[in-house]
């Protein structure tokens, strides 16, 4: 996939962040707190099949194919660079719809003087029932660098995570789960009533997780595409029933309150200080192209 690496933002000289804690990992946890390959095409995706659910049948998902969401990162103040969120629509061999969506962190000009990162995540979802078939990780972060590819087997029920050092872990799946960058989406998908949760099950690296998202209320949030009306969340990950929170619950997720649930701004807070991504450009969307004549 051809990457052009945004344009680089000024930004006020400050101290370093410790350089032990690989900042395209705090941009990551802003939004699952957890864990792209280089981009594929779609020809990676195996036939899809079950039968049960017609190829025609699309779960209704509040953005299109198309849509791209730019946030810009900062840590104390001080711009580290910039994170993308995008959609297309894809399909498998045997003419499923799928989304294909992408997340990218870059560093800017100055934090990669010292410490450059150019991560990039990448999840296929069936669109028929919003489920997981593929997910990629690439990541670039200083002298750390990781390539992992997990593959969702939904007729079997198999998850299959490996990595490119060959270490390979195979998981049975639950009904109904999401992987690390789908169950973002999937919180665009639900009720988000303030007083309620939603709970769902995560796969990432081979191993199950619960994602419980707590809606805490409704709150204004400020970004340089003006002031938004937004639902505050605070997604917990879990290892199993009872186990504590991975993410120490010290991330906020922000959505804006209308029928397109944008999420506008993230936050973690870490012992280093908080890291915030704002919401700073939203790209036209446009339709979902027609599947190629042999897939339909």
């Amino acid at each position: 996939m051809p990457y052009s690496k945004p344009p680089s933002r000024s930004s006020t000289r400050g101290p370093e962040p410790p350089k032990r804690r690989r900042f395209g990992a705090v941009l990551l946890a802003l939004l699952v707190g957890g864990p792209l390959a280089a981009s594929v095409t779609a020809n990676v995706l195996p036939n899809l099949g079950r039968a049960e659910l017609p190829k025609d049948q699309v779960a209704t998902v509040p953005f299109r194919a198309g849509e791209t969401l730019v946030y810009t990162v900062s840590w104390l103040k001080i711009e580290g660079g910039e994170m993308t969120l995008a959609t297309s629509r894809e399909w498998s061999p045997d003419g499923v719809p799928v989304h294909r969506i992408r997340l990218s962190a870059v560093s800017n000009d100055y934090v990669s003087r010292f410490y450059p990162v150019d991560t990039r995540y990448e999840s296929w979802v069936d669109a028929r029932d919003f489920t997981p078939v593929r997910f990629e990780k690439r990541a670039r972060e200083g002298r750390y660098s990781a390539d992992e590819v997990e593959e969702f087997d939904l007729g079997r029920r198999v998850g299959t995570w490996r990595n490119a050092k060959d270490r390979r872990r195979v998981v049975t799946l639950p009904p109904r789960f999401q992987d690390v960058i789908s169950s973002f989406y999937f919180m665009r998908t639900v009720p988000l009533v303030p007083g309620g949760e939603t709970r769902v099950d995560l796969c990432s690296r081979g191993r199950l997780y619960r994602l419980v998202v707590a809606v805490l209320g409704r709150e204004k949030v400020e970004t340089e595409l003006g002031t938004f009306d937004a639902i505050k969340v605070q997604p917990r990950m879990h290892e199993g029933e009872g186990s504590e929170d991975q993410n120490k619950g010290k991330l906020f997720l922000w959505f804006s309150d209308d029928e397109r649930r944008l999420p506008v701004m993230a936050r973690t807070i870490l012992p280093i200080g908080s890291v915030t991504a704002r919401l700073t450009r939203v790209t036209a969307e446009s339709p979902a192209a027609a599947p190629p004549p042999d897939a339909r």
